[in-house]
């Protein structure tokens, strides 16, 4: 019986030290990822809002919008067009009338990059050689109170 409560008290004291130790100890990582603090490994860079802003209301890049469903069901940026990953050839098909492999374009998805990301690769195999990938997504543009279309067709 001695024996169990000498292992008990061993334990409770390396738990307690174990606690303090993390509680005073100041270089912890933080539980959230910091998009500043980790470099993502995308294949094209990221623009920040206030660029892909200025980039708008200049008319000077077309909006590309990769995030997966129809075109239609949800809000978009005003003036982008659709080019899912799932659906690459037949969305490029779509708009070969009017883009280019020249033509400047960023695009934008939920808020993670690595999503549109893929669809960025894909256009570059493909000759696209203009690519950003707009920094926090759709949700962002939204957020720091950029243009939305198709408000109405949130359920």
């Amino acid at each position: 019986m001695i024996a169990f409560r000498q292992a008990l008290l061993l334990l409770v004291i390396t738990v307690v030290l174990a606690a303090v130790s993390w509680a005073v100890r100041g270089d912890r990582l933080s539980p959230v990822a910091d998009p500043e603090f980790y470099a993502l490994d995308l294949s094209v860079p990221l623009v920040s809002q206030d660029q892909a802003r200025a980039f708008f209301e200049a008319g000077s890049h077309y909006f590309v919008d990769t995030r997966p469903g129809e075109p239609g069901e949800r809000p978009v940026i005003p003036g982008s067009f659709t080019i899912r990953e799932a659906q690459l050839d037949a969305d490029l098909a779509a708009v070969m009338d009017f883009l280019y492999p020249e033509d400047p374009l960023i695009l934008y998805g939920s808020d993670t990059p690595v999503m549109v990301d893929a669809v960025a690769a894909r256009l570059a195999d493909r000759g696209y050689e203009q690519l950003l990938i707009l920094q926090g997504g759709f949700a962002a543009w939204r957020k720091a109170g950029g243009p939305i279309s198709g408000e109405e067709a949130t359920p």
